[in-house]
Formats: C-alpha cells, sequence, structure tokens
C-alpha cells in the first residue's frame, strides 16, 4: 500500500502540466512573424551595405538607401499588426518544462525585440527628418515620399544616428539570441517551440518519449 502511494506520488512528480491557452500559434501570427523577419533583415543588410559606403554620393548609395527606409517603416507597420494579433490571441505559452528561468529570458527577449522593432525605425526616421548633409527623403518601395516627422523624436541628426546605428548592432545580438534558443529546445528539448514557428517542421521525438 506505501509503495503503490509512493508510485503514485512519484508520477504527479514526474506530470507536467499542460499549459494553458492555444498550444500552437495563429496563422496569422506565423505569417507577420516571417514577415517582420524579411523586412528586420532587409532593413539591416540595407544599413550595413549604407555604412559601408563612404560617401552618400558613392554609386547605388540612395537606390540601397530608398530599399533600407522602405524596409524600416514596412517594419514599423508589421510590428504594429503583430501586437495587435497577439492582444486577440496571444502566443502560446512556452512548453511546461521550461525552468523559470528560461522563461523569464524568452519573455525578456521578445520584449525587447518589440521595443527594439519600433525605436530602430524611429532613429532611423529621426535621422531624415533632422537637417544635416545629404538630407533627402526616401522613396518607399518607389511609390511615394517619406515624410520628416515633425518634431523629430531625436532633433539632433548625430545623435540620431549614433542612436540608430548602436540599436542595430544591439538587435542583431538579440536575434541571435533568440534563434539559438529556438535551436536549444528543437536540439536538445525535443519540444515544439522552434515547430510552431518554421511551417512543415515537426518537433524532434524524445528519446525517453
Amino acid at each position: 500500500m506505501i509503495a503503490g502511494d509512493v508510485d503514485a506520488s512519484a508520477s504527479k512528480l514526474r506530470a507536467e502540466p499542460a499549459p494553458r491557452g492555444p498550444r500552437w500559434p495563429a496563422t496569422l501570427s506565423v505569417i507577420l512573424h516571417w514577415l517582420s523577419a524579411a523586412a528586420l533583415f532587409g532593413a539591416l543588410a540595407g544599413g550595413l551595405y549604407v555604412h559601408r559606403l563612404s560617401s552618400c554620393c558613392t554609386a547605388g548609395h540612395w537606390e540601397v538607401y530608398n530599399l533600407h527606409a522602405s524596409f524600416g517603416l514596412a517594419l514599423l507597420a508589421l510590428v504594429a499588426l503583430r501586437a495587435l494579433v497577439r492582444l486577440l490571441r496571444p502566443w502560446p505559452a512556452l512548453p511546461a518544462h521550461t525552468p523559470l528561468w528560461q522563461r523569464l529570458i524568452a519573455r525578456a527577449t521578445h520584449i525587447a525585440l518589440y521595443v527594439l522593432m519600433i525605436a530602430l525605425p524611429l532613429a532611423g526616421w529621426s535621422i531624415v527628418s533632422a537637417p544635416g548633409c545629404c538630407h533627402i527623403n526616401p522613396f518607399v518601395f518607389d511609390q511615394f515620399l517619406l515624410p520628416s516627422l515633425d518634431p523629430a523624436p531625436i532633433p539632433d541628426r548625430a545623435t540620431a544616428f549614433a542612436i540608430h546605428s548602436a540599436l542595430a548592432w544591439i538587435v542583431m545580438g538579440v536575434i541571435a539570441l533568440h534563434a539559438s534558443a529556438a535551436l536549444v529546445h528543437h536540439v536538445f528539448y525535443k519540444d515544439e517551440t522552434l515547430a510552431r514557428i518554421v511551417p512543415g517542421l515537426r518537433p524532434r521525438r524524445s528519446r525517453t518519449g
């Protein structure tokens, strides 16, 4: 009788509570996630290319500059849509086995990404809005001229440029952390964390499962 009680207690300890809420994200959330990633990578690639050029008069500068700004504005719009969708359909909780410290890091990383995806384009928009050398408003996907913000969130152009550059490097570091964590969940924990966001990917089966 005692042995049976011990076994039952051990089974309860091993049992993992099912996470609350939906297990899989809404399809629209997945689409917006990858569209945001594409816009962010496009903006970062364009920014790195323009940053390498010695002068704004270098051939190809303004074409890449326009694309860089276009992806940045698209990112702002996509982040707004993502926030709205997540209010209507919250993102699924991490698997129940995830330690508390990992949950806290994951939440902090997601908040940081959202803040950065807003602050980074706004800092870039401040560069466009502030007076200075090469002050030319970009064409957004060759459709319309990006208007200046009045007043600019960061009125000093040099300060806005420094903040914009620093945020770009920070966001690349946060992305690396975010992607690494997803891979750890897929490879080592063998759960559905990465499969939730990658269409067609299946969770790896645990050897103990």
